[in-house]
């Protein structure tokens, strides 16, 4: 791109310093400094504070863009432009044209929500395999694509390494790309310059008030997804009604975009219905009602299990109707979804007369879905393992040991993530919610000897829950980031079984 496009392209950019030619050319664009090319853009974001100038003062390529807020002297052979909006909202745009503008040749649907992001891509994009169409997959367990898994590091990649993984993409043949968007990548501005076919929202819970001032704010920012929606492009939007959050979540896009076409799932509100939910642990049942024009009443068997799959496959259903893909193949591709890494996965012991279900959940919300839908199998015993990560929200801690106590025969406390907090305190805050009285089957910050504890003592025909880390394999104690993976433990732990 010239440097003279940019300016053409973008009125609120203006040059500040430096001696340059209108025809010289920027390579690409970057938000992080370590990535830089000699000519490439650095957009300053405004989050880099203080450390600002002296980032910009260090930075390897020729052209940098600041806010308004950073004031920097006039850097020898580097050209500094300025903006009144923070400079890390224009990085995905200028990327996207610098790239040839991806995201509008392949089909781009975007998953919100605090839980069930994962899950839902994930299904998408098997359900579109079996139609055979190429599916591309962005989020908390990687980049996905061709058969080649990466990790970006972020559930959301970061705006310019977004466009270059959809150009990827877009260049191997991928034809619908499943991402899941973060509160955290939407406020930032990382989905910015993302063309979006359709915005899926799951449900809105507590979490993240460590970076969210409010739960309005968290609404909001998931709301952004949807604000990228362009009506005149035919998009639509799906929103799981009744879930947490849900009619509010429905009741904001509406208002503040009402011309999209959005299309409602609830168990009795929704212009999709669910009922006659059925479970056990082989399989989940239920009924959705769809409109005439989608062929009435539908009956869905998935071998996803519990509750909140009733919820995720049905979103999923109805969005993949909305892209368009042929029902009957969906309804087939349903009963034999694979195992969603770090969701709802199970293990048995050796006789199978045990099992063990490790999960993500990390959230009060998220936590009490998983321990209903085990209840729905109906275990023997059910023991609920968790803890709950350092340096993050605090607020959520006593919640999620009043609903394990609820919920749960038995509870086991020990170490999520601790960062750089002392386990111990953690395990207190957590062990604040529990009613007088109420003491836990074990406290231990060891993770992998409160597991082994775990399924030494379960009983025959019981359940032991490893809740918060899921499909993650490592632990980050401190600043030391070491491997771990909850499903290897939990299998050593049962291979140790006489």
């Amino acid at each position: 791109m010239k440097l003279s496009e940019l300016l053409d392209l973008f009125p609120n950019i203006k040059i500040i310093s430096g001696s340059y030619s209108p025809d010289e050319k920027i390579d690409f664009v970057r938000t992080d400094s370590r990535k830089l090319g000699p000519n490439d853009l650095f957009c300053l974001p405004d989050s880099s504070g203080d450390k600002g100038v002296e980032y910009a003062k260090t930075s390897s390529s020729r052209y940098i863009l600041i806010g308004s807020k950073l004031k920097i002297p006039k850097l020898e052979n580097k050209i500094v432009l300025k903006t009144d909006l923070d400079p890390e909202s224009f990085a995905g745009p200028i990327a996207s044209i610098i790239l040839g503008n991806p995201s509008s040749k392949i089909k781009v649907i975007g998953v919100t929500g605090t839980n069930g992001k994962t899950s839902l891509t994930h299904i998408l994009a098997y359900l579109g395999e079996s139609q055979g169409k190429s599916c591309g997959l962005i989020g908390t367990t990687g980049v996905k694509f061709k058969g080649i898994l990466s990790d970006t590091g972020y559930t959301t990649p970061d705006p310019c390494s977004l466009q270059s993984i959809l150009k990827e993409m877009y260049d191997a043949g991928v034809e619908y790309v499943f991402m899941e968007a973060s509160s955290h990548g939407l406020k930032l501005g990382r989905t910015n310059g993302v063309q979006f076919k359709a915005g899926v929202f799951s449900n809105l819970t507590q979490d993240h008030l460590d970076f969210h001032p409010d739960m309005e704010d968290y609404l909001k920012s998931k709301a952004l997804l949807f604000s990228a929606l362009n009506p005149n492009q035919e998009t639509f939007g799906v929103v799981d009604s009744d879930a947490p959050g849900g009619k509010d979540f429905k009741s904001f896009v509406e208002a503040s975009s009402p011309n999209l076409k959005i299309f409602s799932l609830g168990r009795s509100s929704g212009e999709f219905e669910i009922h006659s939910e059925a479970f056990s642990l082989e399989k989940t049942s239920y009924l959705i009602r769809l409109s005439e024009a989608w062929g009435g009443d539908t009956n869905i068997t998935t071998n996803l299990l519990g509750g909140f799959n009733v919820r995720n496959t049905a979103l999923a259903f109805v969005t993949a109707l909305g892209l368009g893909w042929e029902k009957e193949s969906l309804l087939s591709a349903l009963e034999s979804i694979p195992q969603i890494p770090g969701r709802f996965q199970i293990y048995y012991s050796k006789n199978k007369s045990r099992m063990a279900v490790v999960d993500y959940a990390h959230t009060p919300d998220a936590l009490e879905n998983i321990l209903r839908s085990i209840r729905e199998s109906k275990p023997k015993e059910l023991v609920a393992l968790f803890g709950c990560g350092g340096d993050r929200d605090k607020t959520k801690r006593p919640k999620m040991a009043k609903i394990a106590q609820e919920l749960a025969d038995k509870v086991i406390l020990t170490s999520d993530n601790p960062r750089t907090e002392d386990p111990e305190s953690i395990l207190d805050d957590i062990q604040a919610g529990f009613t007088s009285g109420y003491s836990p089957m074990l406290r231990e910050v060891d993770r992998a000897k409160a597991i082994l504890y775990g399924i030494s003592h379960l009983k025959e025909g019981g359940c032991l829950l490893v809740a918060g880390k899921g499909h993650e394999d490592y632990q980050i104690i401190g600043r030391d980031k070491s491997h771990f993976d909850d499903g290897e433990e939990v299998q050593k732990a049962f291979d140790s079984l006489a």
